[in-house]
């Protein structure tokens, strides 16, 4: 079996059979991109070969024998401006390189043999794992414990250097490892929210919300957002589609007000913690 790397985002998969098996699998790809062929259908009878054989190793036809339950699983890193829209960096095909931006949103938008790696446009960090590690990536930790450099519970002024990264919903009821389901939570108040009850709820900008078992809320904000909301360069807002940018300038617009206070319920004082 041989993988050779191509030009133009492209690779050369080859096979070395028994002349037999070589001739009925070509003569089963055949059969099937004829199949497909039509006054519609732009594709060669080679290319349909193409689509056709990738198809059946990716999607199809692998529900028993040694590979009965294997998918496919190939990173792509993509700088978040390119996925959305707004940059035409190439994004990075794991074992490959570099791959054009159209491409690699169409990987993340339809195919589910590739799992996605969001990266800060300018640092190249990574924001987003998804589901695909537990453990928390260092470049991700070092952008988590920057927008958080103390512990997320209110009150508590534990530096994040010396704190855990706890998942804000949890890695085993379908959380991710991104940058928007972390924070650095000292080991006290990690076991905290693991055995008495006390829900973390994560907002935009690392902005946290803590509710007792009683039902009392206490909000922490990241200390670099006390002094305002971010602003977004127009260059950057009016390439968005309308619905994103309405949403960004809402949040925006939720910084500019005064700090969420601890909300108690039935509009009692909160007690201390």
């Amino acid at each position: 079996m041989d993988l050779q790397p191509g030009a133009d985002a492209m690779a050369y998969l080859g096979a070395w059979l028994p002349a037999e098996t070589a001739h009925a699998a070509f003569d089963r790809l055949t059969r099937a991109a004829k199949s497909l062929q039509g006054p519609d259908e732009p594709r060669t009878l080679a290319q349909l070969r193409a689509d056709v054989l990738a198809d059946l190793l990716l999607n199809a036809g692998l529900d028993a024998g040694p590979a009965a339950g294997i998918r496919a699983q190939v990173a792509v890193t993509v700088p978040v401006f390119t996925l959305l829209g707004l940059d035409e960096e190439p994004a990075e095909l794991e074992g490959y390189g570099p791959i054009p931006a159209e491409t690699a949103r169409r990987l993340c938008a339809h195919a589910p043999s590739f799992r996605r790696l969001l990266t800060h446009p300018e640092t190249g960090i990574r924001l987003s794992w998804g589901r695909s590690t537990y453990r928390v990536p260092a470049d991700l930790a070092r952008a988590v414990r920057h927008r958080n450099p103390a512990c997320t519970f209110a009150g508590c002024r534990r530096a994040a250097l010396h704190c855990e990264l706890d998942h804000t919903r949890a890695f085993a009821e379908g959380g991710t490892t991104s940058l928007d389901n972390l924070g650095p939570s000292c080991r006290p108040h990690h076991r905290l929210k693991h055995t008495t009850g006390w829900t973390p709820a994560q907002h935009p900008g690392g902005i946290f919300t803590w509710t007792s078992p009683a039902s009392y809320a206490y909000a922490t904000v990241p200390d670099h957002l006390e002094t305002g909301p971010p602003r977004y360069p127009q260059a950057i807002l009016q390439h968005l589609p309308e619905a994103h940018r309405q949403r960004l300038l809402r949040a925006a617009e939720e910084l500019r007000q005064p700090r969420p206070p601890d909300v108690p319920p039935d509009g009692e004082a909160p007690p201390p913690f």
